[in-house]
């Protein structure tokens, strides 16, 4: 059997990626041959790092996205299974499915529903959809009319389980994208200087990632006198609580690591609860409302006189190697109703991927980026660039060569 993932940047750091991560090593496991394709330009070195640090993808072949409209290419082959993993490329199932009229076509839902766009064009030709949780399955059947929908979380299979942190702390830490929309890192902020603002100016809050709004983040903290408590990308402490404010996310894997490392967690519930609904009964996350910032304060003062104990943590580990079991028969069984559905394809004309190819480039920028935009991205991946230029600059310059 033969199965195809595709992506817009698996050699980038993120949730997307390592759930990618994950399921390519899972098919591995269960298929014959496994290609991923991926929107963005990569190199041979970038494939050989990338397989070096994940053995179980050393069998994945590697192509580009832009290779399914090459009607001559070798890759373009049959497919049992495709798994579309950003909801901007769902058009590309208008292609796959002509290629593949049996195919289990499934479209992945990773961006929380309220940030995705009102209209998913594509979703006629998949065979289904995958959502994290019940509640996003029956929201996204009404928002999208669309009912072919199986509940399967991410596979948590990278998961390393460390020693249980039994001390207690009054050092927090955020490991997050700078992506504010979503992350509502500020939130984090707020809190410690409600602490500051109190008297409590031994509390330390260690805030680790990467975006343009880190250049926020810092205004904030100088503007406020925070320095003393905050740190952004300096090194970890050996104890403390993970702390998560997001307002979103369909699992939030930084939340199952850090208890997966022993750590207690301090999480927002999320503004449609979907993160207390994925770990409401893991005993090592304890809770924040956003009803209050100065009790949400008070429950950082509690969580630093907490320390996790040996059946919380036991307790915890149950519950995550729960969700993650068996995580291949559970597509199986949860797909299973989805096989061999009859779609009416067409031979596709010259017009049917142009049509396809603007809707994806409208959304995710040039499908062959011209050389500036290359070399934009070769410097991306210079952390000395970002050290001398600032996060800013590279926010504005990806604006101009768009």
């Amino acid at each position: 059997m033969r199965a195809a993932v595709i992506g817009y940047n698996i050699f980038a750091v993120g949730g997307t990626t390592q759930s990618n991560l994950n399921l390519l090593s899972i098919l591995n496991q269960h298929m014959d041959s496994t290609v991923y394709f991926n929107y963005l330009p990569f190199s041979q070195k970038d494939i050989q790092q990338l397989q070096r640090k994940i053995p179980g993808i050393t069998k994945t072949e590697f192509a580009r996205i832009k290779d399914l409209f090459d009607r001559e290419s070798s890759i373009v082959q049959p497919y049992d299974i495709v798994f579309i993993t950003r909801e901007n490329l769902f058009p590309l199932s208008k292609i796959l499915r002509a290629f593949n009229p049996q195919a289990l076509i499934i479209g992945e839902i990773h961006t929380p529903l309220a940030l995705l766009d009102n209209s998913l064009p594509g979703l006629s030709d998949l065979s289904c959809v995958r959502v994290a949780t019940d509640s996003i399955r029956e929201k996204f059947a009404e928002k999208y009319n669309f009912d072919r929908i199986y509940v399967q979380t991410v596979s948590l299979a990278h998961l390393k389980w460390g020693e249980i942190d039994t001390s207690m702390s009054k050092n927090f830490v955020v490991k997050s994208r700078f992506f504010e929309k979503q992350k509502d890192i500020m939130y984090s902020l707020r809190l410690f200087n409600d602490l500051k603002q109190h008297g409590k100016t031994d509390f330390h809050l260690y805030i680790q990632g990467t975006g343009a709004d880190e250049f926020d983040y810092r205004s904030y903290i100088d503007g406020n006198h925070l320095r003393s408590m905050v740190s952004i990308n300096h090194s970890l402490p050996q104890h403390y609580t993970y702390l998560s404010t997001s307002k979103c996310e369909t699992l939030g894997y930084s939340i199952a690591e850090a208890v997966a490392n022993g750590h207690q967690v301090l999480a927002y519930l999320g503004d449609d609860d979907v993160i207390y609904e994925n770990f409401k009964d893991v005993p090592m996350v304890h809770w924040l409302e956003k009803h209050s910032l100065v009790d949400d304060a008070e429950k950082l003062i509690e969580a630093s006189q907490h320390a996790v104990s040996d059946s919380e943590f036991i307790a915890s580990q149950e519950v995550l190697k729960m969700m993650s079991a068996d995580y291949y028969s559970k597509l199986e069984r949860r797909t299973a109703k989805f096989k061999n559905l009859e779609f009416e394809t067409e031979p596709l004309t010259d017009q049917d991927y142009i049509d396809v190819q603007i809707k994806v480039e409208n959304k995710l920028g040039s499908l062959n980026p011209g050389i500036i935009k290359r070399i934009y991205y070769r410097i991306l991946k210079m952390p000395l660039f970002k050290q001398l230029f600032g996060l800013r600059f590279f926010q504005r310059l990806k604006q101009k060569i768009k």
